[in-house]
């Protein structure tokens, strides 16, 4: 528990200087992109499985392997998603939409939804079959850990680089 204290903290001191440092910065340097930061974030975690886990190099490169599937999995859900989501408010935006226009976004997203936990389900029994049992309650927690720390370090970044007006 030691390690994911000190993986998060290094994590964390990482984002908030990179939020900092792209504050201060010329206008002339770009923000990193969401994907940028979602790619920084996986390569931390990645880079953390293997002294988190115990993992020994051949347990270590088939996690990377599985872990880079299902992280991508998820953002191509959650892009999908949103994807279809934003047309729902279009449809809903116009006046008259009806059931002809809404019921197959309905379906699409449910057929989207379904297909994710499907897919989820299938990655995580690749990631069980590289773990041992203690490994893989190691792997719950610490995936469990991580992304709600990183939900706390997300707004933070998001509320330094609100303009200072809007603070309170």
């Amino acid at each position: 528990m030691k390690i994911l204290q000190n993986c998060l903290s290094l994590l964390s001191m990482t984002i908030i200087l990179l939020a900092g440092y792209n504050a201060v910065a010329q206008p002339s340097l770009p923000q990193p992109s969401r994907e940028e930061l979602e790619g920084m974030m996986d390569a931390y975690i990645l880079s953390k499985l293997q002294d988190a886990l115990g993992l020994n190099d051949e347990q270590y490169g088939r996690i990377v392997v599985a872990q880079k599937k299902l992280q991508d999995l998820r953002r191509d859900y959650r892009r999908t998603r949103m994807e279809v989501l934003r047309q729902m408010r279009q449809v809903l935006g116009r006046d008259g939409a009806g059931e002809e226009q809404l019921e197959p976004l309905l379906d699409e997203i449910e057929r989207v939804r379904s297909e994710f936990v499907s897919e989820e389900q299938a990655r995580y029994r690749a990631i069980d079959e590289v773990l041992d049992i203690r490994q893989r309650a190691r792997y719950r927690i610490l995936e469990t850990e991580i992304q709600r720390r990183l939900g706390q370090i997300m707004r933070q970044v998001r509320r330094s680089n609100e303009p200072e007006r809007r603070r309170p």
